[in-house]
């Protein structure tokens, strides 16, 4: 077991010294079926708990000098647990709203699993809760996946080496981080820590149609979005915001996939300013994509995680001491995206929605989750900002207003599990004319450059260009590929090659 890295004694220690605020982050999944007896949900997790050490490990001890301990048989009659609700959304919804800030398990492992039931006969929810020092979202992402999917191979990649060049400006636009802005700091309202949470939920679709013919993800189109609805709010509530970009940082992960069940946080937030100040769609999702694309960057995501095992506890602290000041807070926004179908006994997962806490001084928490056509977005936000508690309201009212929003599907009320193109009788082979295909047609690549024997950055095949091609493959194949998997290939045989091989190893 790897030693307690600087980020995971920081949660640590903020929960030690500011107990009134939790911790817990998590998901409701939302399953079609019949509601399974609360014996054979505990057996089932009993059974995976060797595969998951995220369930069997917590810190102990006091703050920054806390270590991992070990219980490899947690009390599950205190961790799996049923909430029976009365018939209809209202009652769902009270059990949301609870479960949300009730306080996890006071001893051993900081996780629980709640069967919540009675709302309605053939539907029931299952909410997974864990504190941040032990997971993050790539964490809970996998733990899910564990519990109710299949994981993804876990091949270890070649490791980057950044330039000098790399590191200096990962530094800068760290210290960069830390100044001041003052546009949350206000004296007739200062932040309280007292949590509003709300949910938007919209056709994932929606979101990249927006984003791919600028050469976008959907995270880019959803903090696009989000920019919006906060230049709304601004508008009419925040006078410190009006007319320019909010201070804001997005979650990186760098978890590397051999550390798929390793516990505790291996992310970092980067500084992406939301462009509330520009009026046009358009021109907030170019300049989204242009903060976000260094954080894609193979080389700069090395640089990040180097300095984050490297930055000693104590000097991690007084970064965050900075940044959790009212002068210097800023918005947390993350996206996950759920590519594999989750079930339990055969029971198919319909829905999932993310939750997450709310860092001491921070003005709001976004943190998005796609999954199965549909993206459901979070918004926790500080009950003394006026208004802000609006804010998943106002983002549908610019998601509406985005140019593709016209031909978006409508969300069906239970959106079936997806079946893949490798669920099929004959799916497309992966060969050099079907990468190329996707290059040119979706990342509208010319065609002449892309050749087997043409490095990556000759054939123009850029940052972007790996987004689009990740996602097109998991459009296609149901394949789960990481831009940075495809940025590591040398060559573009090389980049097909890979390709080939993992369709072949995909497990159905």
């Amino acid at each position: 077991m790897r030693r307690p890295g600087s980020m995971d004694l920081l949660m640590h220690h903020m929960a030690q010294t500011q107990p009134a605020i939790g911790q817990t982050m998590g998901a409701f999944l939302h399953l079609q079926g019949t509601p399974p007896p609360l014996e054979a949900l505990r057996k089932h997790v009993h059974a995976h708990l060797h595969r998951l050490p995220r369930l069997t490990h917590y810190l102990h001890g006091p703050g920054l000098k806390a270590r991992w301990q070990h219980d490899p048989e947690p009390d599950l009659r205190i961790r799996v647990r049923h909430h029976v609700v009365p018939a209809g959304d209202d009652g769902l919804a009270a059990a949301v709203s609870d479960l949300t800030t009730r306080p996890l398990p006071d001893r051993g492992p900081l996780w629980d699993l709640w069967l919540i039931t009675g709302h309605a006969p053939d539907r029931y929810t299952l909410c997974c809760r864990a504190h941040h020092s032990t997971q993050d979202g790539m964490g809970m992402l996998n733990t899910l996946l564990t519990l109710f999917g299949t994981p993804p191979p876990s091949s270890p990649l070649p490791k980057s080496r950044p330039s000098v060049g790399t590191y200096l400006q990962t530094i800068r636009d760290t210290l960069a981080a830390t100044a001041p802005t003052g546009v949350w700091d206000d004296p007739l309202h200062p932040l309280s820590g007292r949590r509003a949470s709300t949910w938007a939920e919209l056709p994932t679709e929606q979101l990249r149609t927006a984003a791919l013919p600028r050469r976008g993800d959907t995270n880019d189109a959803f903090l696009a979005v989000l920019s919006g609805a906060l230049r709304t709010w601004s508008t009419e509530h925040w006078p410190q915001g009006r007319g320019r970009p909010l201070p804001a940082t997005s979650m990186v992960n760098l978890r590397r996939p051999e550390e798929r069940d390793v516990p505790g946080n291996l992310f970092t937030f980067a500084a992406a300013p939301l462009p509330s100040h520009l009026p046009e769609f358009d021109a907030r999702l170019d300049h989204v994509i242009a903060t976000t694309r260094s954080t894609k960057d193979p080389a700069r995501q090395t640089a990040l995680r180097d300095l984050m095992d490297r930055t000693p506890a104590r000097v991690f602290r007084a970064v965050a001491t900075r940044l959790t000041t009212p002068e210097r807070a800023a918005i947390t926004t993350s996206y996950v995206a759920v590519h594999r179908p989750l079930a339990f006994r055969g029971d198919p997962v319909v829905a999932v929605q993310p939750f997450d806490w709310l860092p001491h001084n921070q003005p709001a928490c976004v943190v998005a989750c796609s999954y199965n056509g549909m993206t459901s977005v979070y918004f926790a936000t500080d009950a003394a900002l006026p208004g802000l508690d609006r804010l998943s309201a106002l983002f549908l009212e610019e998601a509406d207003r985005s140019p593709t929003a016209a031909a978006a599907p409508e969300a069906p009320a239970v959106a079936p599990v997806p079946a893949t193109m490798a669920d099929q009788t004959h799916p497309p082979t992966v060969d050099f004319p079907f990468v190329k295909a996707i290059l040119v047609d979706y990342a509208g690549l010319p065609a002449e450059a892309i050749t087997p024997d043409a490095g990556q950055a000759d054939a123009g095949i850029d940052s972007m260009a790996h987004t689009v091609l990740s996602m097109a493959l998991e459009d296609r194949l149901g394949l789960d590929v990481t831009e940075r998997e495809l940025a590591e290939q040398p060559t573009v045989d090389a980049l097909v090659g890979f390709l080939a091989r993992r369709s072949a190893e995909r497990t159905p």
